[in-house]
């Protein structure tokens, strides 16, 4: 990966507007921080729209005034589906992809990220690190750097709205949409995404990061972004990482888990 590279991020004369997309579900305990976090931003957003999968509590009392709001009730939930719904209100030059459990701490962050995507066409979109820093800068994804898994990261992610209209996030990606389509922006389109240090991002998820949800990500990876995990070496790999000492149990459970179903893929496939 090159090196970090600061960058100007004065405020162009013609003012940006950005929607919010935040999808929600039960999200009464930690959207209001997120929230907040937003309107102190110093460009707040233009619109809001919130994808609901049926919340049951608070959460849909919470939403500021004038916000577009989705309902998707279904017995399947698809994350990929549940944007694309949201994306296809969306009118705003560019989109903030943000969870209902994000905080940003730098107050300029999403003017930083928006006024780099706007000076620069080579970069389609940038998400946000969890660091927190006075030493704001950013780092160049490419094809070459890519690793299947340091793409766009829907946690927080600023992107050019016109690509996400161009390419929406494919429904048979399970999980880590957000990689695959990191993919097709690097190796289709020929475009960066930018990681951008120092404003730190906070992710505050009450379930925090379950095994199973781990899981989904670390298959879906193989499946759609990086074949070559469906692959031997990567088997072998995966079950010597289960039996090694050093790694903690729930690392080697992971590990042993993912190998049986790239394995179940391999043998079973359609």
């Amino acid at each position: 990966m090159a090196s970090p590279t600061a960058f100007n991020a004065d405020l162009p004369p013609d003012r940006p507007t950005y929607t919010a997309l935040i999808r929600t579900f039960n999200s009464e305990a930690t959207l209001p921080d997120t929230l907040r976090s937003l309107e102190r931003q110093s460009l707040p957003p233009h619109r809001y729209v919130f994808v609901d999968s049926g919340s049951t509590d608070r959460t849909l009392l919470l939403f500021p005034p004038g916000s577009t709001i989705h309902e998707y009730k279904t017995d399947k939930f698809n994350y990929s589906i549940s944007l694309n719904l949201g994306i296809d209100y969306i009118v705003d030059e560019f989109t903030l992809i943000t969870s209902s459990h994000t905080t940003i701490l730098g107050r300029e962050a999403i003017e930083y990220a928006i006024n780099l995507l706007r000076s620069r066409d080579d970069i389609g979109a940038a998400y946000f690190l969890q660091e927190f820093s006075d030493n704001i800068r950013y780092s160049l994804i490419n094809q070459k750097t890519f690793s299947g898994y340091n793409g766009v990261w829907n946690t927080c992610a600023i992107y050019k709205t016109e690509l996400l209209k161009k390419r929406p996030f494919r429904p048979e990606v399970f999980s880590a949409e957000d990689q695959d389509w990191s993919r097709w922006l690097l190796h289709e389109e020929g475009l960066h995404i930018a990681q951008i240090h120092g404003y730190g991002m906070s992710y505050n998820n009450p379930s925090k990061y379950p095994i199973r949800k781990k899981l989904n990500e670390e298959f879906a990876i193989a499946l759609f972004v990086k074949p070559e995990m469906m692959r031997l070496p990567y088997i072998i790999k995966l079950i010597l990482r289960s039996v090694r000492p050093i790694s903690s149990i729930r690392d080697r459970a992971c590990n042993l888990l993912l190998a049986y179903r790239i394995i179940h893929r391999n043998l079973f496939r359609e």
